[in-house]
């Protein structure tokens, strides 16, 4: 008897804290300050026709200044490049950096330099919606991207362990609308949001479409990409 009411009681209080969680609301919004840096290490497997191509970078994210408004101005720049193509690896020159004005709720103001594959990643930077959400809330919002409109729909999954950080699984489709002529751009994956920040933390996405200078095609691919600093 003495086991049942124990399984019991651990079993109701598993419910009780599962419960909780899918309840708790969370107030998303960048939460930085100036001079906070995030660097990343992002990989890109590229299939060329059954021939597989590896793309590695780490791209680091400076907070420039918060502007009166609450805007961010952040520069985002890429470093140590390489391309591997079967057992071949190619150091490339690092592109020019690109300055990114955000919005507090993480939409994109305003976009300067860079080459066409950083704007369409900084274009796909995640809007977060204006009431706080909790685990299977949805949303959405569209953004310019060089392609064209980009449609994202976003879902709050769960809350997962990465590293030191309790983030918030969000799960990510977007697809572009009423884009150019011969042009289009998809991604469906997940990003991983630090709450405390408002930046990602980790991402997986599959992406097809993606503009890339020098290659010879839309890029069709997987992007990993995960916090390092």
């Amino acid at each position: 008897m003495r086991r049942v009411f124990r399984a019991t009681l651990l079993t109701a209080c598993a419910l009780m804290s599962l419960s909780a969680a899918f309840s708790q609301e969370y107030t998303l919004k960048l939460n930085v300050k100036e001079g906070d840096t995030f660097k990343y290490r992002m990989s890109i497997e590229i299939d060329f026709g059954g021939q597989l191509v590896f793309v590695t970078t780490t791209v680091t994210n400076k907070v420039l200044k918060v502007e009166e408004n609450g805007n961010i101005q952040m520069e985002s720049a890429s470093s140590e490049l390489t391309i591997k193509f079967g057992d071949q690896e190619i150091p490339q020159p690092a592109s020019p950096p690109t300055k990114i004005t955000y919005k507090p709720n993480g939409s994109v103001a305003k976009v300067e330099g860079g080459d066409a594959m950083m704007q369409q990643m900084n274009a796909s930077q995640m809007v977060y919606p204006e009431k706080p959400v909790k685990v299977g809330d949805k949303w959405s919002d569209t953004v310019k991207h060089p392609a064209g409109e980009l449609k994202i729909d976003y879902e709050f999954v769960g809350v997962e362990k990465v590293g030191e950080v309790e983030a918030l699984k969000i799960k990510t489709t977007a697809r572009t609308v009423n884009g150019k002529e011969g042009e289009s751009y998809s991604a469906d994956g997940f990003t991983w949001i630090d709450p405390k920040t408002g930046m990602a933390v980790k991402m997986e996405t599959r992406i097809k479409g993606m503009q890339a200078e020098g290659a010879p095609m839309p890029i069709d691919g997987t992007l990993k990409m995960e916090l390092v600093k």
